[in-house]
């Protein structure tokens, strides 16, 4: 599903898994909390290192390498999947552009 979004601000993931956002979709005038894992310089080699279970330092040097997200900008973003935890909270699993990784 694509979604033309904004994206509010950004940070690593503390697991280095993505980078976690808030996201506002401009049609829906709603916010969301999704996860970007793809569409970003940096963010597969990053991913592949942990799938790796390489070293925290490795991981925490990798992570600076991927580049952020541009913030308060309409983007383009290709939701993936939906993960909901056992209190009812929901992530949106994306990717920003049209990437196909």
């Amino acid at each position: 599903m694509m979604m033309n979004g904004t994206i509010l601000d950004a940070e690593m993931n503390a697991f280095y898994s993505g980078i976690d956002i808030n996201l506002y979709d401009g049609d829906e005038k709603q916010t969301y909390k999704a996860q970007l894992t793809g569409g970003l310089v940096g963010l597969p080699e990053l991913l592949q290192l942990r799938k790796q279970n390489a070293p925290e330092q490795e991981l925490a040097a990798a992570a600076q390498q991927v580049e952020m997200p541009p913030l308060m900008q309409p983007v383009a973003i290709r939701v993936r999947r939906v993960r909901t935890n056992k209190s009812g909270f929901t992530t949106l699993i994306c990717a920003l552009g049209l990437d196909e990784q």
